[in-house]
Order: C-alpha cells, then sequence, then structure tokens
C-alpha cells in the first residue's frame, strides 16, 4: 500500500519547490519480485518517453524506500536521482525488515533471489546521486540499512549526501503535523519531531546541486 503520510503531502512540497510531481500508487494485487520491477520499469519507460519529462527523480520512504532502490540500480538509466527515506535495504540477517523476503519472493526463494534483492549488494558505478535519510533509533527498519547503502555508494564511488537524526518513529514522513501519526495530538508530533523536519528542506538542496 501508498501510505498517505507519506504521499500527497510529500509531493506538494515538491510542487512548490517547482517541481513536476507524480505519485505510485501500488496495484491492489501483490506482484513477487522480478515482476514488482518490470511494472516499476515500464513506469519509468512511459515518464522517459514524454517529451515534456527532461529528468525522472524518484523518492521512496520505507518499503518504498527500497522499490526506489531497486529502480535506481537495475533501472539507471531512466533514473537521474534518488532519495531515500528510512529505506528498507538488505536482506542480512541482522538487519534485514523481517516481512522483506516473504512479501517480494513468497515461498520459492532462493538464496540468489535473496541476494538479488538485497541492494547493497548490487551497487555499481553508474547509479546516479542518492540521498538518504534515516533516524538512529528506528525500530522496524534497523538505520544499519541506510548505512550498508551509504558505504555501498561510496565504494563504488556514487555520489551520495546522508542525513542521520538521533531520534525518530519510523513512519516520520515529513516530521510536521500535517503528518502526524493519527495516535499522536499533530501539535505534539510537530514539536516532537521539529529537530529532523528540516531533512525534506535539504534534500531538495540536493537535487539542486546536482543539476548544476
Amino acid at each position: 500500500m501508498t501510505s498517505p503520510r507519506e504521499a500527497k503531502p510529500v509531493a506538494q512540497v515538491f510542487q512548490n519547490a517547482g517541481y513536476h510531481t507524480a505519485i505510485y500508487y501500488y496495484r491492489e494485487t501483490k506482484h513477487l519480485y522480478p515482476k514488482i520491477i518490470d511494472e516499476g520499469y515500464e513506469v519509468l519507460k512511459i515518464l522517459h518517453e514524454n517529451e515534456l519529462i527532461n529528468k525522472i527523480y524518484l523518492i521512496g520512504f520505507s518499503a518504498g524506500g527500497h522499490f526506489a532502490s531497486m529502480l535506481m540500480t537495475y533501472h539507471h538509466e531512466l533514473v537521474q536521482a534518488t532519495i531515500l527515506a528510512y529505506p528498507v535495504i538488505t536482506s542480512h540477517p541482522l538487519y534485514v525488515y523481517k516481512y522483506l523476503e516473504n512479501n517480494l519472493l513468497g515461498e520459492n526463494k532462493t538464496q540468489e533471489m535473496v541476494k538479488e534483492i538485497s541492494m547493497e549488494l548490487q551497487v555499481h558505478h553508474q547509479i546516479s546521486p542518492v540521498f538518504i535519510m534515516h533516524t538512529m533509533d528506528d525500530q522496524t527498519v534497523p538505520v544499519e540499512n541506510s548505512i550498508l547503502m551509504v558505504e555501498a555508494l561510496k565504494k563504488h564511488q556514487v555520489y551520495v549526501e546522508s542525513r542521520f537524526y538521533q531520534n525518530g518513529r519510523h513512519g516520520v514522513s515529513l516530521g510536521t503535523k500535517e503528518v502526524a501519526f493519527s495516535d499522536m495530538n499533530p501539535l505534539e508530533f510537530e514539536k516532537k519531531y521539529k529537530d529532523l523536519s528540516g531533512w525534506i528542506d535539504l534534500a531538495i538542496q540536493f537535487l539542486e546541486r546536482i543539476k548544476q
């Protein structure tokens, strides 16, 4: 599913910054790997062939970050930059998001397939610039997912910027009252996460730098 807290509010921020935006809504019926990448590729290709579109930037949150990282890696020629927020990245047993393998591979998974969806192992030097944000105390997707990806990108000399914040519950999104968790008062949510809410502005600045 596509979280509404990580969809329109985020798209609006980029639209206000002068970017055209589109939201990728996941299908109701689940696709397994590699069909999910094939479908993503078809969407990217349609966008790429539109003469009004010059560049494609991806942004993905959590499991959407894993999806974005697959597309930026396996179809790098169609993606000019990627922003990953608290992304699922690895199948390393110490840091894996527990639903990753079952949701993507189903019951007929092989060790080779598990390796193929561990994105830090698939990084190569042709990947376009990447911006990564994560919180150190994320209890759902361990921060090591992002750390492993940063290390892999650095190893392959891919331009990468990262911002790590000490505190922040998984799914914090923009950290503003508009995206408050349903179990929190919006003003209290905004107050608690004020220190990290500026990450999205840093991500936009990242895009502006790489365009130069």
